[in-house]
């Protein structure tokens, strides 16, 4: 068991799967972005994998989160899901995802094994939301909650 100095028993991991991002926020990162971790600083999907299952198997951890930067640019992800999904126990699995690639990757994910989804969406407003990420994907995101529904 994961217990913290006050007692608590932790039994949420999360794991950041990159630190990429395919937006630009204003409270995030600079415009022209930041310098990536090059690709052997990384773990593989198979460390990924095996990290989580000592964290279920050994470590009480019942629900884990993928999160980044933006967890959808990961190419093993789909993988990475299912693979947790095959653990024994069966921890619950989620993703933090700017929705961009949700469209996409939303069936995939749900035929890996992927329990919920959470898309940070800070406006309704694509005029705002284009000023606040720098780009102008707000459809994109929008269509990304719908394939997700």
């Amino acid at each position: 068991m994961l217990i913290d100095t006050y007692g608590r028993v932790a039994t949420d991991l999360r794991v950041s799967l990159t630190d990429r991002c395919n937006l630009r926020c204003t409270y995030c990162m600079p415009e022209q972005g930041l310098q990536w971790l090059a690709k052997p600083d990384l773990l593989t999907d198979d460390e990924i994998v095996r990290l989580i299952a000592i964290a279920v198997t050994s470590l009480g951890i019942e629900e884990v989160r993928f999160t980044g930067g933006e967890p959808l640019l990961r190419p093993g992800l789909v993988s990475i899901v299912e693979r947790v999904a095959a653990l024994s126990p069966r921890p619950q699995m989620s993703l933090t995802t700017n929705g961009i690639g949700l469209r996409r990757t939303a069936p995939a994910l749900k035929a890996a094994g992927l329990d919920r989804v959470n898309v940070s969406l800070d406006t309704l407003r694509p005029d705002v939301f284009r000023t606040l990420t720098r780009r102008d994907r707000h459809k994109d995101v929008l269509e990304g909650l719908q394939a997700a529904r």
